[in-house]
């Protein structure tokens, strides 16, 4: 991904971002809402755990054999992952699951549960995505050849097809994950000294 020098001075905040903090903080005082997770947020943590790991368990010891069963488990996995990765672990890693950091440090291990390596993702998420929301050649979230984000990328002819085969790259997205993406993004980010904000260091081979 190309790199580019980007920087923000916060002076130049926009009054509508000012005003929605203000309101949204207004809003959880005034309702008496606690801004980290609450005890619907924990039995959440509790259901799509379990609907990863017991799926897991019947298979391992053998109690599911039939190939629709198989399939039956692996699809409750399948939604116990997109759970745990678009709720509990994306929110531990904003450190917005509890207060105290450790429980949000340790419900973020949640992610190398599910085949990911939670450094990584708060690089990719936290840094990278949120300091450059959709700035081309920054956020790696809208970097992708085959699915256009942007108007600033290229437009090729199969994009207007992408409504179409998006869902399905989607559906590749944890297997990209564990067998290269994370291999990629070790490389890359150790070479532009990434880990050091997050205090991780990587031995050289």
């Amino acid at each position: 991904m190309q790199q580019k020098t980007v920087s923000f001075n916060p002076a130049d905040q926009p009054d509508f971002v000012k005003t929605l903090n203000k309101r949204v903080n207004e809003y959880f005082k005034s309702n008496k809402i606690n801004k980290k997770g609450n005890l619907n947020m924990k039995l959440k943590t509790v259901f799509m755990v379990a609907l990863y790991i017991v799926p897991l368990v019947l298979m391992h010891l053998g109690l599911i054999q039939s190939i629709s069963g198989n399939y039956l488990m692996w699809v409750l996995m399948g939604l116990g992952m997109t759970g745990i990765g678009l709720s509990i672990m994306h929110d531990a890693n904003h450190g917005a699951y509890s207060k105290n950091q450790r429980t949000n440090r340790w419900m973020g291990y949640l992610l190398n549960i599910i085949g990911g390596y939670h450094v990584n993702w708060k690089i990719q998420h936290n840094v990278l995505h949120h300091s450059f929301t959709n700035v081309e050649g920054l956020d790696e979230d809208i970097e992708n050849g085959l699915l256009r984000f942007s108007p600033s990328q290229d437009l090729k002819w199969f994009h207007k097809f992408q409504f179409l085969y998006a869902p399905f790259l989607y559906s590749l997205m944890t297997i990209y994950w564990c067998l290269t993406k994370d291999f990629e993004q070790l490389v890359r980010y150790n070479k532009l000294g990434l880990y050091a904000g997050q205090g991780v260091t990587i031995e050289k081979a």
